[in-house]
């Protein structure tokens, strides 16, 4: 049970003020778009003249009936985007930005209106399992640069009371400061989606005090980051997994599939995997470091393991060497036995997971790689895996059981932005339906292969492609805890209302994708939804 504080009247707002020719100019190069949640995207030109009060820039069409409300337009009166969607049953207008650099922080607006005739509460719209009130949860991304943001005011006042119709509401949301020649920004709401193409103007275009916000704001928070974006591919067969940033590639390779139990000698299989490790290789035709690692589980004592991780790494060196040319690469070999698992040695699963070999790429010139990355490896399979539960075409929508219940999953498009791709999926219901979050998490030893911990998070919407598994872009905290770009948590739905769940991917390089939610055991629910969308369509920003 929540106790919301008594509403108070919120003043009205200054006229916009007009974008200098300067930043208009910048946003006309690049062709800036905004992702909805679902239905349309719309450029954010406004306050430069090109879209008048009231025009839609299309990139979508909408899914009808199916989809939440949510509609993106260049309508907003302080030069931000405005998204159109729903909040727990009630129609809500968010305007995002524009944003402004101010020192050591980023400042950005959100101007937050309904329609509905009932009190909108925002308390944990922004904000879901710890510090309500605030936009706590709310990221700020570069995708351009691979990098996100976290916010750092924890100012509880700004969305402490309900929000209702005539009377908008302000947050101003704090992050650390943007590097330099960033013009736009993208930004993930959660329960309402991602918005791409804010726009990052001068201090003295917004109309706004900047330094006011500043000096309010609890700045006593996390980590300001930036955070380094990953992406994570996983084989289709379970035999690697991949994970990838604007530096390195890892490559991990099952022990059990490339090698025969407790030997050094490679398995038939072997090649077939080594092709993801060998096309990474000739993407970077200057070479660089490569580094090979063997690891075991912790059967044995410590001086077998030790051998045996040592020997495969070997193994796996030399038979790199007649698979591809390796001459430009300063190659290090080694093992660590039983010393670095993956996860714990508790189980048989788990200690199937730790049989592993590393091979990690750091390219001298990581700018050769001609494609994003990711979206060239080549797995042992290639083929699409068969379903193992409902299908339907994402803007059409497919029935999903939660809580005995039918829910309608639906996501429109995507966009792309930098080497990553952003979309919403959205759930309704005919009736009252239950949804923990965990029944949105990916099945147990996937999630550890990645290093997730716990289940608060939507982490199962993944992109089949090229027979490569694609999770969620995530990053890192330093003390490792890892988090997706998704929701950390699902309202249960009402009747006739929706939940959208935004998430951002990495870019597979198609005009079409596929999300799958995988089958597969966790340990902390025993209904998970497992379902497949398809022909979604890609949109460019």
């Amino acid at each position: 049970m929540h106790v919301f504080p008594m509403r108070r009247k919120v003043p009205d707002m200054p006229s916009s003020t007009p974008l200098s020719p300067e930043t208009c100019a910048r946003l006309t190069r690049r062709g800036v778009l905004a992702l909805p949640a679902l239905a349309g995207a719309g450029a954010v030109l406004s306050g430069c003249g090109l879209l008048k009060k009231g025009d839609t820039a299309s990139s979508g069409k909408s899914s009808g009936a199916a989809s939440p409300r949510a509609v993106a337009t260049a309508t907003g009166p302080h030069g931000g985007v405005v998204l159109s969607t729903e909040y727990q049953g009630a129609p809500m207008t968010v305007e995002v930005g524009p944003v402004a650099v101010k020192g050591k922080y980023t400042v950005a607006r959100f101007h937050i209106s309904t329609d509905s005739k009932e009190d909108v509460y925002l308390s944990q719209a922004f904000a879901q399992l710890e510090n309500v009130g605030t936009t706590a949860d709310v990221r700020m991304m570069s995708l351009e640069q691979s990098l996100v943001y976290v916010e750092l005011g924890g100012n509880t006042e700004d969305l402490s009371g309900a929000v209702t119709k005539g009377a908008p509401k302000d947050a101003f949301p704090v992050f650390g400061a943007l590097n330099d020649g960033v013009h736009s920004v993208e930004m993930l709401l959660p329960n309402m989606g991602v918005v791409v193409g804010v726009p990052v103007v001068k201090e003295s275009e917004v109309d706004f005090n900047v330094d006011d916000v500043i000096a309010k704001a609890n700045l006593q928070g996390p980590d300001p980051g930036p955070f380094k974006l990953e992406r994570a591919t996983v084989s289709m067969d379970g035999s690697s997994d991949t994970k990838q940033d604007e530096k390195s590639t890892t490559v991990t390779v099952a022990g059990d599939v490339t090698f025969a139990t407790d030997s050094d000698q490679l398995s038939a299989q072997a090649d077939s995997v080594l092709a993801s490790v060998v096309e990474q290789i000739k993407k970077y035709p200057s070479g660089g470091d490569l580094t090979i690692t063997g690891h075991t589980d912790d059967v044995a004592d410590d001086a077998h393991n030790q051998d045996l991780s040592e020997r495969r790494a070997k193994a796996v060196s030399e038979r790199l060497k007649k698979l591809t040319d390796l001459s430009k690469w300063k190659e290090s070999v080694s093992g660590k036995g039983e010393s670095s698992p993956r996860v714990p040695n508790d189980s048989d699963e788990r200690r199937q997971i730790n049989r592993r070999v590393e091979i990690t790429l750091t390219p001298s010139k990581p700018a050769e790689a001609s494609a994003p990355p990711s979206t060239s490896a080549v797995p042992s399979s290639t083929a699409m895996p068969k379903a193992t539960g409902p299908v339907g075409k994402g803007p059409e929508g497919v029935d999903v059981k939660i809580d005995g219940k039918t829910v309608r999953m639906v996501i429109d498009h995507v966009v792309r932005a930098g080497s990553y791709l952003a979309g919403t999926v959205g759930l309704t219901s005919s009736e009252a339906v239950s949804m923990p979050v965990a029944s949105f998490s990916l099945p147990g030893k996937m999630m550890e292969m990645r290093g997730l911990s716990g289940v608060w998070y939507v982490s199962s919407l993944t992109i089949l492609s090229g027979g490569l598994r694609y999770l969620e872009a995530d990053y890192a905290y330093p003390n490792g805890n890892r988090v997706p770009l998704a929701n950390n948590f699902v309202y249960s739905l009402e009747p006739g209302t929706s939940q959208s769940l935004p998430v951002v991917w990495p870019d597979v390089g198609e005009d079409g994708i596929t999300i799958d939610m995988p089958a597969g055991e966790y340990l902390y629910t025993k209904e998970r939804v497992v379902a497949r969308l398809t022909d979604i369509p890609v949109v460019s920003a």
